[in-house]
């Protein structure tokens, strides 16, 4: 068993330093971004997944799937369609049928491989799914043992993952200047007044 790393140390990193490290079990990767509650770790799971559409992130794998747990059907039976199911729901898109199962039986033929499950809410997802569901299983490697995760948890609520893991970084949210940074970006010259007011 591996001990996981501490929590990164050295300041903020980028979005491509989160997968550049050497994994303990090679090629899975395995990483924790823990934060308090309202931080951001949803949305940044959503901009990873942006970012790899826009082959800016996780190019190293060839599909990204973003699993909701809360979201998840509450019962100990999960099948890979399940999280394929899942990766669109919340973003108001769909897969057919069709669509879930070809992806989902790549998947499993490959054990995973080339996959990047990014996980969010372990915190929020039910104790007794923690221990017995596929997700569980995907975690402790027995279910798609090729496969790499990121998953994100309050602290408090992380400690059962601490042994899954080769990884932990804080999310801590944006400094000062990063708020201000994004709003000017975001408003532009066209609602400098608006940003100004909101600065």
């Amino acid at each position: 068993s591996s001990t996981p790393q501490e929590p990164f140390k050295g300041g903020p990193i980028g979005l491509q330093e989160i997968l550049e490290y050497e994994p303990v079990r090679p090629p899975r990767k395995c990483i924790l971004l823990e934060g308090e509650p309202g931080i951001g770790k949803s949305t940044l799971t959503k901009h990873l997944c942006s970012k790899f559409a826009e082959s800016t992130f996780a190019s190293e794998y060839k599909l990204v799937i973003r699993v909701v747990l809360r979201g998840l059907p509450a019962h100990t039976t999960l099948s890979v369609e399940d999280l394929v199911r899942s990766c669109t729901s919340d973003v108001g898109a769909s897969l057919d049928e069709e669509e879930v199962s070809t992806l989902s039986q790549y998947i499993t033929a490959n054990k995973g491989e080339d996959t990047l499950f990014i996980m969010d809410g372990y915190d929020e997802f039910p104790e007794e799914l923690q221990e017995i569901s596929l997700v569980a299983d995907i975690l402790n490697g027995k279910i798609l043992p090729q496969s790499s995760f990121i998953i994100t948890s309050r602290p408090r609520a992380s400690v059962p993952l601490h042994d899954k893991i080769d990884r932990r970084i804080e999310v801590s949210g944006f400094r000062e200047e990063e708020i201000e940074q994004f709003i000017r970006k975001y408003y532009g010259e066209s609602s400098s007044s608006v940003a100004d007011a909101l600065l």
